[in-house]
């Protein structure tokens, strides 16, 4: 079973907008839909700040919690989609989305980290807003909404199914006469520009339409105007890097760190700076899960650690402090003596899955605590 993601490129319309192909052996249909589950159960028991679930169907967005999936998980996506369209009729458009997915599963937010951080994360940089995982199940002829554009990147990762998304660049295209319109409700926290009134066929000759079935993905700039379009029903979730900006480019800032892990003071300097002041721990806390919010850790953190083995591709971070060192993974940091650094910067030489004793000491039975709690390793 692979634990890295494979990309392979399939074609492309341009830089900005384009398919590729995806290979992994452990982000599954099922793996994401644990974190569908988890956002449903945290909206049934009231936390539904963020709109954390919403069910369209045709053009009205149901708020009736009997539409949700079953929360104990014993429906499948396709067992839902087909209830609903068993409810509503098989012809009319549904929608299921579901959004933070990983601060609802734990075990998908470190999959993400170690599996997307790579090839996905660090190609585009650290972003000023959230990193949002996102997923969209149903059979439908266009996004509810219809046309817009976020101030974030996407990479949009078809898990069944076929799908376009349709893309227009620029706004030479759009007709005077439409209006536009910012997103409102809960989604606004996360600014958002509508066509409303623009229906898709007229205008999809003047942009451009790909085509990605399952193990395919879609990449597309922040400012982008898209729209997406079923091919039969699909099971797709999505990675959104929220940059604070329409204009590609800005709003991003390049993870740089060596083999080992470790972050100059300058860099991480130059982080906080661009996060808006976070003190030092939080800011290589959140670098060292590229800025990804998740659940708790669900490890023990009194298991014996005596011999541990890698169980992440995710960084390891570290960077020297006057006192010693601070080190994070997985969005968790803490500050331990210089004495661990041997053995921290020898876990980099290890692949995914070897096993390694933990020294003696009282600081290295520490470290090697903290890394397993928070799932960089596994005691074994």
């Amino acid at each position: 079973m692979s634990t890295q993601l494979t990309i392979a490129k399939t074609s492309t319309s341009g830089q900005s907008t384009r398919i590729e192909g995806w290979e992994s052996g452990v982000i599954t249909p099922e793996a994401v839909w644990k974190g569908v589950i988890g956002a449903v159960r945290a909206v049934l028991g009231g936390d539904d700040k963020r709109e954390l679930i919403k069910i369209t169907v045709g053009d009205e967005v149901l708020v009736d919690h009997a539409l949700m999936p079953n929360p104990d998980g014993s429906e499948s996506p396709d067992e839902w989609l087909s209830r609903m369209q068993q409810k509503f009729g098989a012809e009319t458009p549904v929608l299921l989305y579901a959004r933070e997915l990983p601060s609802h599963d734990r075990e998908l937010y470190e999959l993400l980290l170690s599996v997307m951080g790579r090839p996905v994360f660090e190609k585009y940089g650290l972003v000023r807003g959230n990193i949002d995982i996102e997923v969209f199940l149903g059979e439908y002829k266009a996004t509810p909404g219809g046309i817009h554009r976020e101030q974030c990147g996407n990479s949009h990762f078809v898990l069944q199914g076929r799908k376009y998304m349709h893309f227009w660049h620029g706004e030479e295209w759009i007709p005077d006469s439409v209006d536009w319109r910012a997103a409102e409700g809960m989604s606004a926290i996360d600014p958002e520009e509508y066509l409303p009134s623009l229906a898709v066929p007229s205008v999809v000759d003047r942009g451009t339409s790909l085509l990605a079935a399952a193990g395919e993905f879609f990449t597309w700039d922040p400012g982008t105007w898209h729209v997406a379009e079923t091919v039969g029903p699909a099971f797709a979730f999505n990675i959104a890097r929220y940059t604070k900006s329409f204009v590609p480019g800005e709003g991003s800032y390049p993870l740089v760190a060596a083999a080992d892990g470790q972050v100059s003071t300058r860099w991480l300097s130059g982080y906080q700076d661009f996060l808006g002041g976070a003190d030092q721990a939080s800011a290589l806390a959140s670098a060292s899960a590229y800025g990804m919010a998740g659940a708790e850790p669900r490890h023990d953190g009194s298991v014996d650690v005596g011999r541990v083995a890698v169980d992440s591709n995710a960084p390891r971070l570290w960077c020297e402090t006057p006192d010693g060192v601070l080190i994070a993974v997985h969005g968790q940091s803490r500050a331990f003596s210089a004495a661990v650094l041997p053995w921290l910067v020898s876990l980099a030489d290890l692949s995914f899955g070897a096993e390694v004793a933990t020294p003696a000491g009282e600081e290295a039975v520490a470290l090697a605590r903290f890394l397993v709690t928070n799932g960089a390793l596994r005691a074994v």
